[in-house]
């Protein structure tokens, strides 16, 4: 693994910490505004910074060669961190996104590694899971079979779209919107 991939991994698994977000008091008093305000000022930040790297034709350390020209995973991460913090329950919010900061990078490196097993597929499915039932359990909002149930669908989902590559849309933004839209509509 070289040192740009490494870092991108690195920044993957710090992604995981983005729920923290929830710690935050509903009004800021030290900035004085909603937190939600927070989570616009993120997302604008970043897309203002990819607007003029794509304009200016700027690269960064650990930006992929295929993302030159085009919208950088980075953004579409932050997108989808956006959209779970900001749309979703508390609790799948948080388990979709530390589930995709854990296993999104697990299950490159799997594929990377044993491309023509099954193990980079149960794997991550396995960790997605372990990581989802806890957060979901810890909410205390669900009966333990609809925490499983919930984690399964939500492991699924992820694994299956990091697994499919889709042209317009980063794995980054689906791997935490579709488990979370999907868990969110099942949730019982």
């Amino acid at each position: 693994m070289d040192r740009a991939e490494l870092f991108r991994r690195c920044l993957h698994g710090l992604m995981a910490l983005s729920p923290a977000y929830y710690l935050l008091p509903t009004q800021v008093p030290v900035l004085g505004v909603e937190r939600w305000v927070l989570l616009i000022a993120f997302i604008s930040i970043v897309s203002v910074v990819e607007v003029l790297r794509l304009l200016m034709g700027w690269t960064f350390f650990g930006l992929r060669p295929h993302e030159r020209n085009q919208i950088a995973s980075f953004v579409w991460a932050a997108a989808g961190v956006t959209a779970a913090l900001w749309l979703f329950r508390e609790d799948v919010a948080t388990a979709a996104i530390i589930g995709w900061a854990l296993v999104d990078p697990l299950a490159g490196e799997l594929r990377r590694v044993r491309p023509r097993s099954a193990v980079p597929i149960t794997v991550p499915v396995a960790v997605y899971i372990m990581i989802a039932a806890p957060v979901l359990y810890m909410y205390g909002e669900m009966s333990l079979l609809s925490v499983v149930l919930m984690s399964v669908i939500g492991a699924t989902t992820a694994v299956a779209v990091e697994r499919e590559k889709i042209r317009y849309i980063d794995d980054d933004f689906l791997m935490i919107v579709l488990p979370c839209l999907v868990m969110e509509l099942l949730s019982f």
